[in-house]
């Protein structure tokens, strides 16, 4: 019954949004600075006594500054990159981007090997390489990932690591672990914003988007969206998150802003290697729900080009046989511009 009340949600937000976009304050002006990126995502964050599931994930990563690729410079080699784009005729900035990500999984229990039924062992190391597009109302991503599943992704080392430092109880089970496999997986994501209410001392925006992704790791299909209020709106789309909802880029110039957020999304998964198991061999046997959805609520703060947030997380169940109603965890994420 919730899930069919945030799926509704979602579809009327779409509803709302149309027709109700104002005019933008400004031009596109590419933005000059380069960008370092940290985003950390831990159930600890939001109870220290929860380790299961999605349990941990993080990114760091560097973002080039803005590029012009649709100036009248035809002589450019790297103009062929606005077409990896579904607006290649309107005009906007890009940016690069690659960083290194890790994901953890573990299941409820800590018994060896871990309960019928419980969520399996895995962790996922991987390269991300990026393009992104912004134009005046709206941003794309396109994200190509190389890596692996299984003991190569390091997942035990790293989770027994910090562990042992926090003094926190050792997980037994990672010798059932997902096996090694190379994983290629490709994301689409595109943002539109809306403003709802756009004054010298409040803004106020809605944030539709779709996301798309691929591969042997992840194939799923979401839409959904944020609703934003605060001061200054026009420094970006939003936070960025690991592995849930949506990617709101980097901040697009030096003005403070302050905001808080909330969103919603629903996402139809059809491959989910962390539950199913690998490609090829024995599967998990565990059946996925294939429509679940998450809900979030935030806050980021923004001054030339830094920025900092914190984001609340709530995700329905991801497997048939999960005994909770959902899952919790919160997202730090820090952005540093040079």
């Amino acid at each position: 019954m919730i899930k069919n009340y945030f799926l509704f949600l979602i579809i009327g937000l779409f509803g709302v949004c149309l027709g109700n976009e104002m005019k933008y304050k400004e031009g596109l002006i590419p933005y000059q600075k380069h960008f370092m990126k940290l985003l950390s995502e831990n159930d600890a964050y939001v109870d220290q006594f929860v380790d299961r599931y999605y349990t941990a994930g993080t990114i760091l990563g560097y973002v080039s500054k803005e590029y012009d690729f649709d100036s009248k410079n035809k002589d450019s080699k790297m103009r062929w990159l606005r077409y990896i784009s579904f607006f290649s005729n309107q005009p906007k900035m890009s940016h690069f981007e690659i960083s290194l990500a890790q994901d953890i999984y573990t299941p409820y229990s800590r018994t060896n090997p871990p309960d019928i039924g419980d969520h399996p062992y895995g962790g996922y190391l991987r390269l991300n390489f990026g393009i992104s597009h912004r134009g005046r109302s709206f941003l794309e991503h396109t994200t190509f990932s190389l890596g692996v599943v299984g003991p190569y992704s390091f997942a035990y080392e790293t989770q027994n690591l910090i562990h042992q430092l926090t003094h926190n109880p050792i997980f037994y089970g990672w010798g059932t672990q997902l096996k090694n496999e190379f994983i290629f997986n490709i994301d689409y994501q595109i943002i539109k914003k809306f403003y709802l209410l756009n004054t010298r001392y409040i803004s106020s925006d809605i944030l539709p988007a779709l996301d798309v992704a691929l591969g042997n790791a992840d194939t799923h299909f979401s839409i959904g969206g944020r609703w934003r209020i605060g001061y200054n709106l026009d420094s970006d789309f939003g936070v960025n998150k690991v592995n849930s909802s949506f990617n709101g880029g980097m901040p697009y110039n030096d003005r403070f802003s302050f905001y808080v957020f909330g969103g919603i999304s629903g996402r139809y998964q059809a491959r989910n290697i962390f539950i199913q198991g690998n490609s090829f061999g024995m599967p998990t046997g565990i059946d996925i729900e294939y429509l679940i959805y998450d809900g979030e609520i935030g806050a980021a703060l923004l001054y030339k080009g830094f920025r900092i947030a914190y984001t609340f997380t709530h995700t329905s169940k991801t497997f048939a046989s999960e005994p909770s109603e959902g899952h919790n965890f919160g997202s730090i994420e820090l952005n540093i511009a040079f």
